[in-house]
């Protein structure tokens, strides 16, 4: 039996549109991938080029939407409210860069790994300031009001990269890309479904304890310290705590938000900086980068790294 094909998918890029304007091909390409209106403007630095794609795989009544461009801003006000349907909610996903946007004049910074729920509904726009990838699932609004209710609460609002709801979105997008364009009608109902689960998973998160104002600020103070110590190998909860006059248990009790505790941090935090510094490729030894970022033990440098990046550190010279 032949499996019926999925309808409704589009990409398109600027070398699909017949104009040498930027911004009028910007806004073409939008047009293709997206049901409702933005006012948009292209604009690339100094000797920049400028790129933006879109695709759009269609899931029963929702849709999934991939986004790529280069430096720019946009909006949505009034006049394009009123040109285009308003009956839609998208929780947008970054998965690279860094997006300035505002919602009804409250401003927001999005970046990588983090969630924003918008609605079509409501004014708002963007800037962004260098190369943004980002994933957006969008669900006609009637339905998020049926399995959802009291997202409207949730509209502007972001979840950080370490919140639940954030990272749940990511690894469902995350898995779902590969595949997306190979499923059929019905398997793409059924990834609608699972869909609306994850919306509504998002939405249940909303009363969930979140670091108050004071709390959340000390969390930051602790990880610039952090950042900017660990090339100290006597770094530890203890002298972080110390230096930022706080209780150890006042430490402790501020990553409990998160999924990691401060030793996790500190490892995983000397891993990016080797891994990078591996990359580069300068010719400086494994246990020479190692030690700079105050790793003592290399057998237990080399075995945390593999669990870290699933190849030896000694694969990235």
């Amino acid at each position: 039996m032949t499996m019926q094909p999925a309808l409704g998918d589009v990409s398109c890029d600027l070398h699909d549109v017949e104009t040498a304007n930027l911004t009028e091909g910007w806004r073409e390409v939008l047009a293709r991938t997206y049901t409702f209106a933005f006012a948009v403007q292209a604009v690339p630095g100094p000797g920049e080029a400028f790129s933006a794609s879109t695709s759009r795989w269609r899931l029963g009544s929702l849709a999934l939407v991939q986004t790529v461009h280069d430096r720019g801003n946009g909006r949505r006000g009034p006049a394009e409210i009123a040109a285009s349907d308003p009956d839609l909610v998208g929780l947008l996903y970054m998965r690279r860069g860094a997006i300035g946007m505002d919602f009804e004049g409250k401003p927001v910074v999005l970046r990588a790994g983090e969630l924003v729920m918008w609605d079509t509904a409501r004014r708002g726009g963007f800037a962004t300031f260098g190369r943004v990838d980002n994933q957006t699932l969008i669900v006609p609004r009637e339905r998020l009001v049926i399995e959802a209710p009291g997202y409207e609460t949730m509209v502007g609002q972001p979840f950080r990269s370490d919140h639940p709801a954030a990272r749940l979105m990511g690894s469902f997008l995350g898995s779902l890309m590969p595949v997306v364009s190979s499923l059929d009608v019905a398997a793409r109902d059924a990834v609608a479904d699972a869909a609306l689960d994850i919306a509504r998973a998002v939405v249940g998160t909303r009363d969930d304890p979140q670091p108050q104002p004071q709390t959340a600020a000390q969390l930051v103070a602790v990880r610039l310290y952090i950042d900017t110590n660990l090339r100290n190998p006597s770094l530890s909860p203890a002298t972080i705590a110390n230096a930022n006059a706080i209780s150890l248990r006042t430490l402790h009790r501020l990553f409990e938000c998160t999924d990691d505790t401060v030793g996790a941090v500190i490892r995983k935090r000397r891993l990016s900086r080797c891994h990078a510094d591996l990359l580069r490729g300068r010719g400086e030894s494994v246990s020479a980068i190692a030690y700079r970022w105050g790793f003592r033990n290399m057998s237990f440098f080399s075995r945390v790294f593999r669990e870290r990046y699933g190849v030896s550190d000694a694969s990235c010279r």
